[in-house]
């Protein structure tokens, strides 16, 4: 059995699907050795949503936590559930029933859910016809799993586009809670399979002081579990 860090992330670029197809990733060269600068720099422009990335209680809650109210630690996960739902069909919405007969550990830190929907993200469907979460699969989550900090997936918004209202209250549910489960959105579960083993996750997100999301580098110890 070998194990491998791989990564659960995707790069920034000016391909990063956005949200219902919208503002995306701007690149501007401010100097460029090709024009006879002295070195290259450049501004870089995007939405805190954009990409693979982290919501934290203040993007639904008023008085919600930012990420300056999380410990690193936070972010180390060694007991990690994975959940594959094989290939959902675009605007699902995906519930309770649909996990409840997965057995899993009750004290995971970190479920990933793979929907499949990462191998369609060059495509115009992954950002305007993902699935989405039931808002009543987070108390059942809780219940179920009282550590579970973070709810990772394979597609672009905890809220289907073709369902925004629900995923508002979806966003709601998951973030306005004492023990909130933090969405992480749009990952790369493309190269984790039912028999691999999560043995740990670092999340690595940009440090922005009061940031309601952030983008984040996430990175898995994985073995291949045969």
């Amino acid at each position: 059995m070998s194990n491998n860090w791989i990564s659960l992330s995707y790069p920034l670029d000016e391909y990063t699907p956005a949200y219902g197809g919208g503002k995306g990733f701007q690149r501007t060269l401010d100097k460029s050795m090709a024009r006879g600068d002295s070195c290259n720099t450049a501004t870089l422009t995007f939405s805190n949503h954009l990409g693979t990335h982290l919501d934290f209680p203040r993007h639904f809650a008023e008085q919600g936590r930012t990420l300056d109210d999380y410990s690193i630690d936070s972010f180390i996960f060694r007991r990690i559930g994975f959940v594959d739902l094989g290939q959902i069909e675009g605007g699902r919405i995906i519930s309770w029933q649909d996990l409840e007969s997965v057995v899993l550990p009750e004290d995971i830190e970190l479920l990933l859910i793979k929907t499949g929907f990462c191998h369609k993200r060059s495509l115009p469907a992954y950002c305007r016809e993902n699935p989405g979460f039931s808002p009543g699969l987070a108390d059942c989550l809780r219940e179920a799993f009282p550590s579970l900090r973070v709810l990772g997936f394979d597609s672009i918004s905890l809220s289907s586009f073709s369902h925004r209202e629900l995923g508002r209250e979806a966003h709601k549910r998951f973030l306005d809670h004492e023990r909130p489960i933090l969405p992480l959105e749009d990952m790369d579960l493309s190269r984790v399979e039912k028999t691999s083993l999560i043995r740990q996750t670092i999340v690595a997100p940009w440090m922005v002081r009061g940031a309601d999301a952030v983008p984040c580098t996430v990175m898995a110890e994985v073995s291949d579990g045969k």
